[in-house]
Parts: structure tokens; sequence; C-alpha cells
């Protein structure tokens, strides 16, 4: 949430609700039962600044926020609208840590996304309806 908090910090903290989705997934570490958090994000408003300046002070922040450094700001031309792009830890459509934790963030006129996929760690998946995993229902 600290990462959706930076990227907040930048594009602005409306507009998110409509679009954001979390839950926790099944993975496996090293054989073993293992969860791993995921957050979806998208935001269809207008930016606060042209997409290329938004998504590099997106890079800034998720530097000096959370401690993301060395993301590259680059571009997808091949989605309408094309898109600015950063992505940690492997740059665009690079993949993902050995432990699955990647972050994901693309603007464009009218639209910013975040996908966050955390860390898969030992246990279960939290229960649907708990505390950390709530029913879309559940959400304030």
């Amino acid at each position: 949430m600290s990462i959706f908090r930076a990227v907040k910090s930048v594009v602005g903290a409306e507009g998110w609700d409509e679009g954001t989705e979390s839950s926790w997934l099944g993975c496996s570490s090293n054989g073993e039962d293992a969860a791993q958090f995921s957050l979806v994000a998208i935001r269809k408003h207008p930016l606060p600044a042209a997409p290329d300046e938004v998504t590099r002070d997106v890079a800034k922040a998720l530097q000096t926020d959370v401690g993301l450094g060395g993301v590259p700001v680059q571009h997808d031309d091949t989605l309408r609208p094309p898109r600015t792009v950063v992505s940690y830890p492997n740059g665009y459509n690079g993949g993902t840590a050995a432990d699955g934790f990647g972050v994901e963030f693309q603007s464009g006129t009218d639209f910013a996304s975040l996908i966050v996929w955390g860390h898969c760690v030992p246990g279960e998946v939290p229960d649907l309806g708990t505390p950390l995993n709530p029913r879309p229902t559940d959400l304030p």
C-alpha cells in the first residue's frame, strides 16, 4: 500500500476508487504453500501534467518514498493511446523478481494505472472476508 500511496502523491488521490481491486493469491515458496498480495488500480481522469512528466515523477516517488530505485521511464507505442511506463525491477515487460515481486505504472492521456505483485511469502492465503482479504462488499 506504500507503493500506491507514493503513486497517489504524484497523480492525485481522487478517481481511483472505481478501478481498484486487491486480492491474495496462492503461490509457491520452495514447494510450500505461500501467499502473494496483488493490487490493480486504474484511474480514468485527467493527469496533473503530461504523461512523461507524471511518470518521471512517479519513478522519483517510488525511489524516495519506497526505495525502488533505478526504475527506467519507458514508452509503449503499441497501445492506443501510447503510454509512458515504469516497471520494477526489470523494466517494462521484463518480468518480476524471483519471489514474484513487481510494480508497473502506466500513464497516458487522461489515464493512469498501477499493478503491484507482492512478494510470495510462506503461509496460507488469508480467508476471503477477513480484514486482510475483504470481499468487495466489505470494502469501505
